[in-house]
């Protein structure tokens, strides 16, 4: 597992006060985490993260007919819903560990 900051958070941490990094530590450890994961899997990201808000990351993603939107929250969960063609498929919250081999089901799921 790759351990540099993705350039997009970065980006992000350039942005926010200093003095509240270390609040948003599990966010961007979750976001560099998904982040690297998709890239690993070498499929194209449509979208970047968003800062919210409620100080929270949102990447909305698609792929073919499906959207996968994902957000790394400061309690370290990732609240997420899973859209095919339009239709929700599926929704929830999860920890990163549990989050990634979801995404990876539903992503079969498409190519296979």
């Amino acid at each position: 597992m790759r351990s540099e900051i993705h350039p997009e958070i970065i980006e992000i941490i350039n942005t926010i006060d200093p003095d509240v990094f270390f609040h948003y530590n599990i966010i961007f450890q979750n976001a560099n985490r998904l982040l690297n994961y998709i890239e690993d899997i070498n499929l194209e990201r449509t979208g970047k993260f968003e800062l919210t808000p409620d100080e929270s990351l949102y990447l909305l993603w698609n792929v073919e007919e499906w959207d996968f939107h994902m957000e790394c929250l400061k309690n370290g969960r990732i609240l997420f819903t899973f859209r095919k063609s339009g239709y929700g498929k599926t929704f929830g919250s999860f920890t990163i560990d549990e989050f990634i081999p979801l995404l990876e089901r539903y992503l079969l799921m498409e190519f296979s």
